[in-house]
């Protein structure tokens, strides 16, 4: 017969590796191309809600008015999907690390009216994001913003001349990205968007922390018995 500390052991064995399990450990990887294990976009497409169904949906213009890198805000950033091997794109950086389909179009960037920015909203809350960025001239006008609401949580900023990989992580879950991709005087493509919610080893869910806490209890209640 099993002994009641047994199955509290196991109670509690179960609780701590639940504890450290993340919520998804398989990253979500936007590319834009046509081979893209969760749907490319074609050449010529505008980026919007065409991943909702993976937690994600982008829109233009996160910023308005003054107080851009280079001057106000633009009204119209492109969102446009162009080919890094077309003639809709600046220099890529060799050996590039984007390739195929790829945001932003060189003529979109002709166009823009001011600085550009865009906002990328994750419905159910994410712990990491990332963005390659390439064909930059000022790296300290790319930037990636985290927020909780209207809380911002952390900033990070691009600080090498061609191409680089922006991240932001926390251990709190925050819901929206803001990318500023240049300036305006500066043409920035950006690919392999990748975000992912991993709930950290020591900051378990409160229903976790509440199994765990019943657990504890329920063992001590048990060598409590055995002392009787």
């Amino acid at each position: 017969m099993t002994s009641f500390k047994s199955v509290l052991v196991s109670l509690f064995l179960a609780t701590s590796a639940l504890a450290g399990a993340p919520a998804n450990a398989v990253p979500t990887v936007i590319t834009f191309d046509a081979g893209d294990p969760i749907g490319g976009l074609g050449v010529g497409a505008v980026l919007g809600s065409q991943y909702a169904g993976y937690g994600v949906t982008f829109a233009p213009n996160a910023f308005t008015g003054s107080g851009g890198p280079t001057g106000d805000w633009a009204t119209n950033t492109t969102m446009s999907v162009v080919s890094s091997s077309g003639t809709d794109v600046g220099g890529l950086g060799n050996p590039s690390l984007v390739s195929g389909n790829m945001l932003r179009a060189f003529n979109g960037w002709l166009n823009e009216d001011g600085d550009p920015s865009f906002s990328a909203f994750f419905s159910g809350g994410i712990n990491s994001f990332s963005a390659d960025f390439a064909g930059v001239s000022t790296p300290a006008d790319v930037r990636v913003l985290a927020y909780q609401g209207g809380t911002l949580l952390g900033t990070v900023v691009g600080s090498t001349i061609g191409q680089f990989n922006l991240a932001f992580a926390s251990s709190v879950l925050f819901d929206r990205i803001v990318i500023v991709p240049g300036s305006f005087s500066d043409w920035v493509g950006i690919d392999n968007i990748t975000f992912d919610r991993s709930a950290p080893a020591d900051v378990p869910e409160p229903a976790t922390m509440a199994i765990m806490a019943l657990g504890l209890t329920g063992m001590a209640f048990a060598r409590r018995r055995r002392v009787r």
